[in-house]
């Protein structure tokens, strides 16, 4: 009886667990939905932004066009990693690519670790982030997200601190596999300037450098927002399928425990059958 109670009390541990393993699912996969819509949304902006670029180059002297600059001196990393756990191997990668940055310029690089998980993970492994950040943990709190970090990124540029910016993030096309993206952000790298057909030109009410500075800034930012919902859709992609991976588990054990808890009821059914026979069987006269 009493392995009969322990049994029974380990399938109700495990019914309490699969409720929360299934509610955390539940809350990865609308994760999921919504971040994907705000990609399209995303990606159709920055279409806007980068064909509006072009256009005020355009508007620009020959000469006064930015030219490639060369590889900056002083160089920042973004890392986004996750903000919670639960989601596997999923802050490895893109923390390996940030070791193999931090060796290729033997540590003179200024790291931006993004997401408190893969903060504590780093600073575990004996990396020293110069800045550590939380990311969103819901899809509406991103842009907010990369509003800061773009704020953090410019403060360091009006200090001289870093010339340079490249950001790491994991991107999830939405099938099992993942890739790691590595992409310069500072100095841009303007798109190519197109020569259209208008039927009037323009009608602009600054002057065409500040307009071609300023959509410089939204083009920035356009790219640190996608680098930021790519990276939110895959932590909750890979959540999602660790969430689904232990829900199996749970509902495998759980199956195999019921099956345990019905042969020991039977043996003790059994057990008690046959001290009744016996005890019959002693009380009988010959």
């Amino acid at each position: 009886m009493a392995q009969e109670r322990e049994i029974a009390t380990r399938v109700a541990s495990l019914g309490e667990l699969l409720e929360i393993v299934a509610a955390i699912r539940a809350i990865a996969a609308s994760q999921m939905q919504q971040s994907l819509r705000s990609l399209d949304a995303i990606r159709r902006y920055s279409e806007t932004i980068r064909q509006a670029l072009s256009d005020a180059a355009t508007l620009l002297p020959a000469d006064s066009l930015p030219a490639p600059e060369p590889e900056p001196s002083k160089s920042g990393l973004i890392v986004f990693c996750a903000e919670h756990g639960l989601c596997g191997a999923f802050n490895e990668r893109p923390l390996r690519v940030a070791e193999q940055a931090s060796a290729e310029r033997k540590g003179g690089i200024t790291l931006i670790v993004v997401g408190s998980r893969g903060g504590q993970i780093c600073r575990e492994r004996g990396m020293r982030p110069d800045l550590a950040m939380p990311t969103a943990t819901h899809c509406a709190g991103v842009t907010g997200a990369a509003r800061r970090i773009a704020t953090e990124v410019y403060r360091m540029f009006s200090e001289r601190r870093i010339t340079g910016l490249e950001v790491v993030y994991t991107r999830n096309a939405g099938s099992q596999f993942s890739t790691i993206e590595r992409r310069r952000l500072l100095p841009l790298e303007m798109p190519k300037v197109e020569t259209r057909t208008l039927a009037a030109p323009p009608l602009i009410n600054l002057r065409p450098r500040r307009l071609f500075d300023d959509i410089v800034g939204e083009y920035f930012f356009a790219a640190l927002e996608n680098a930021a919902m790519q990276s939110f859709f895959s932590e909750n992609s890979t959540r999602f399928r660790t969430m689904e991976a232990a829900h199996q588990n749970i509902r495998d054990k759980s199956a195999e425990l019921t099956k345990l808890a019905r042969r020991v009821r039977q043996d003790a059914v059994t057990t008690e059958i046959l001290d009744l026979i016996a005890g019959s069987a002693a009380l009988t006269p010959e």
